[in-house]
């Protein structure tokens, strides 16, 4: 059986990290993903997804994140329950992300940080130079 989603959108306001209260950091990314059709206006409209990252991911948003990057992620669907004020009890389910594609660069490549902090660092090839 699989629990995994897969997303790529632009973050679409500054993030805020945190730290939860047996101390491990998190971040809890917007992300704005664009619908691949357009509404009745001709317009393309996006969704926006919350989805959180933990301890090793949440520091590499902090280096590496900002308004308006354009990353990927895939992680995992975890469902909880919530009591809302009036005691009734409904399902909700948090994104968790596992893995991070960044699609803005500079000078090189970063993608493919997984949970376990692991990065590959693709380095561009230039002209006539071996990297």
């Amino acid at each position: 059986m699989y629990n995994y989603f897969m997303l790529a959108g632009i973050i679409y306001k500054d993030l805020e990290f945190k730290t939860s209260k047996n101390g491990t950091k998190y971040v809890k990314i917007p992300l704005l993903v664009a619908k691949s059709f357009k509404n009745p206006d001709g317009q393309y409209d996006a969704d926006l997804f919350h989805i959180y990252l933990w301890d090793v991911l949440a520091d590499i948003a902090n280096d590496n994140f900002k308004k308006g990057s354009k990353i990927g992620i895939k992680g995992r669907i975890q469902s909880k329950f919530v009591t809302l004020e009036n005691k009734v009890v409904i399902p909700a389910y948090d994104l968790i992300a596992e893995r991070l594609i960044f699609f803005d660069s500079l000078d090189y490549q970063l993608d493919d940080y997984d949970f376990n902090g692991k990065m590959t660092i693709e380095k561009e090839q230039e002209e006539g130079k071996d990297v």
